[in-house]
């Protein structure tokens, strides 16, 4: 299989390879296996410096990821390596695994008490905004074809931003933050 970023339009793999959703998960488990992924994702540009900021701002910040617990290891170690002590928790979805049990997004966010998720799924921000959760609807230069939201039928859409980089990100906190202090 030869694919390209732009060939992404949705995060269900299934619908782009042309395949049912277990053939889906059997070939991204495999894909688990290979350099490519144990080398790890490139880091977006100005994530470390904003997440540093916002850490030094005293905002708690902790990872929500759908990533299979099969995976669990390489994702910490990817985390130490490229954001080392950013993290307080790293909480794991467990979204198309081959065994074990999953957890929506929206309730691990409520478990927690999360006020805002920044994600680049647009069914995990709908998920969470018809949850009453903010969400940052991340789509990195708006570049991302998996990362739009359906025209219509999406429960609170006001709870959702879609921001295009991690400058928008802090100014979107900052500004949630403040409506917050002014009892807004």
């Amino acid at each position: 299989m030869e694919y390209d970023v732009r060939d992404y339009w949705i995060y269900e793999f299934a619908k782009i390879w042309k395949c049912d959703q277990e053939r889906s998960n059997h070939i991204v488990h495999e894909f688990f296996k290979s350099q490519h992924f144990q080398d790890g994702i490139p880091v977006i540009p100005g994530a470390l410096e904003a997440l540093t900021r916002l850490s030094e701002s005293q905002y708690e910040l902790v990872v929500v990821t759908s990533r299979q617990h099969v995976i669990q290891d390489v994702t910490l170690d990817w985390l130490d390596r490229h954001y080392g002590g950013l993290f307080q928790e790293v909480y794991f979805g467990n979204h198309f695994a081959l065994e074990g049990v999953s957890r929506k997004k929206s309730d691990i966010c409520r478990t927690i008490g999360a006020q805002v998720l920044i994600d680049d799924n647009p069914s995990y921000a709908v998920e969470c905004a018809a949850a009453g959760i903010r969400v940052l609807l991340y789509d990195w230069e708006g570049g991302y074809p998996w990362s739009k939201l359906p025209p219509s039928g999406v429960t609170n859409r006001e709870l959702i931003k879609v921001v295009r980089d991690w400058t928008e990100v802090e100014a979107e906190l900052a500004q949630l933050a403040m409506a917050e202090r002014n009892g807004k």
